[in-house]
């Protein structure tokens, strides 16, 4: 005695006024793969947050070598790999008003450290402004932990900062 089990599908007929032959829409993905079948954009991963530069000491002052006049000096590295043409500092007070260090050249041929030196108006002294750090054509928010700055990419908080 055997026993001879099938599996089967089981189909309701189609309406009495259905079209016969419908067809499906077709969908196609674009060369490089880069949409979903519904158009959308397949979201690219961000890449995390890398550490590109590194800021300290910065002391603001009146009275010293620069004289009568308000300013704040720093010291500013980058990574021992690469090498920059124009490294700014740049910072950016409770009112909007910017102001910005001396461009510097770091790595390759020159240093990896240099100092930099920047002249807010007296008012801001006592202020903590936001710090950005412009490398080549890019600038990057700073993150404080303590007394050093460490410009990170891929992180927000850069847009709209102009680079001169």
């Amino acid at each position: 005695m055997a026993v001879l089990l099938t599996a089967g599908c089981v189909e309701e007929p189609a309406p009495a006024n259905a079209t016969a032959g419908l067809t499906t829409p077709a969908t196609s993905v674009p060369p490089g793969g880069g949409a979903s079948v519904t158009g959308t954009p397949t979201p690219v991963p961000t890449p995390p947050p890398e550490a590109m530069a590194f800021i300290s000491g910065i002391t603001c002052g009146m009275g010293d070598k620069l004289n009568q006049i308000y300013h704040c000096s720093g010291d500013i590295r980058i990574r021992s790999i690469g090498s920059y043409d124009a490294v700014q500092v740049i910072t950016v007070f409770s009112d909007k008003n910017t102001f910005r260090s001396n461009i510097v050249s770091l790595g390759g041929t020159e240093a990896i450290s240099k100092q930099f030196v920047y002249f807010p108006d007296a008012k801001y002294q006592g202020e903590t402004p936001t710090y950005f750090v412009r490398l080549d054509d890019k600038v990057y928010p700073v993150v404080w932990n303590g007394g050093m700055g460490t410009a990170l990419s891929n992180t927000p908080g850069a847009e709209g900062i102009e680079i001169r």
